[in-house]
């Protein structure tokens, strides 16, 4: 079971990714694609972080209709050992059912902590997460740096006045979705092996990108940048329709996913952690997830449940 459920854990990964690539008149200072230029490339030395992911695909077979996902607590770009470091507190709620856990990153390594036990992630999957593996300069890192490339993601690029973030003034910026670049971009942060490995998952060649993005029917991306030029906030909506000679094969007609990242306290923040002692390998958490949801193919994940009596 371990190899399906490491591809799940990519698919996740995919669709956290499709949700950033749904990541006026002027009334800012200057040119609107110069300040998105400038705040997607500024260096963020640390911040308190805010990330959520909420998934609503009427029909989806196995984690139910509606998929929430959130995680909160301090990031820095130099933590202990120099590398990149965060204790987050995270909420999964899938299936009708609620899993808390502790997220952190500390020394080079991953690590969670599921009902008081802790798991490592391997090197291998650790360097697919920005927040863990990014390589900061002297003053931190960038959204670019990230995996998140809004420059490339909207045209004809506005700026209004947006609302407080954290209790700071910020200009909003909007523009027009440029969804095949986005969703190029952001399928990158997910492993081309654990994807081509995955039985009815197909890798993201050039003709399922431009599939991917037909599907996509809305796309919205605002991004608040405050007085100094920092970014503050990335919120991104999708709206997709599952093409009609795919409906006997998925069992998800369309849907809607929201993903919304915070940044506060920015310069202030600091983050207290130690690597955990002797934790046990994720995979056996992975193997430990699969037997809840009873999935042992990652195509079990999308494919309708009556379709082929359960699968084959």
């Amino acid at each position: 079971m371990r190899r399906p459920l490491r591809a799940l854990l990519a698919t996740a990964l995919g669709i956290a990714a499709l949700t950033l690539a749904a990541c006026g008149g002027d009334d800012g200072d200057g040119d609107p694609q110069t300040l998105l230029d400038e705040a997607a490339a500024k260096p963020i030395p640390n911040a308190e972080v805010d990330l959520s992911v909420d998934a609503d695909m009427p029909g989806f077979p196995v984690l139910g209709s509606r998929l929430l996902a959130s995680a909160n607590g301090p990031w820095t770009a130099d933590g202990p050992g120099g590398t990149p470091a965060f204790d987050w507190r995270a909420v999964l709620r899938a299936g009708g059912q609620t899993f808390p856990a502790r997220v952190s990153a500390v020394d080079g390594g991953l690590y969670v902590d599921f009902m008081g036990r802790f798991y490592e992630a391997g090197d291998e999957l650790t360097s697919k997460v920005p927040f863990a593996e990014v390589e900061p300069g002297p003053d931190g890192a960038s959204l670019e740096q990230l995996g998140i490339d809004p420059e490339r993601w909207l045209t004809d690029v506005e700026v209004s006045d947006g609302e407080e973030v954290g209790g700071d003034d910020t200009k909003l910026i909007t523009g027009t979705v440029a969804k095949r670049a986005v969703i190029e971009d952001l399928l990158g942060l997910v492993d081309p092996e654990q994807l081509e490995g995955a039985e009815g998952l197909p890798a993201p060649s050039e003709g399922n990108l431009g599939r991917v993005a037909d599907a996509v029917r809305q796309a919205r991306v605002e991004i608040n940048v405050d007085d100094d030029g920092y970014p503050r906030r990335v919120f991104a909506e999708l709206r997709f329709v599952v093409p009609e000679d795919l409906s006997e094969e998925v069992a998800i007609e369309r849907g809607r996913i929201v993903f919304d990242l915070e940044l506060d306290a920015i310069g202030e923040t600091t983050v207290s952690i130690e690597p955990p002692f002797d934790p046990d390998p994720l995979s056996s958490l992975f193997d430990f997830a699969g037997a809840i949801f009873g999935i042992e193919e990652i195509s079990d994940l999308w494919r309708p449940i009556d379709a082929g009596g359960g699968g084959s």
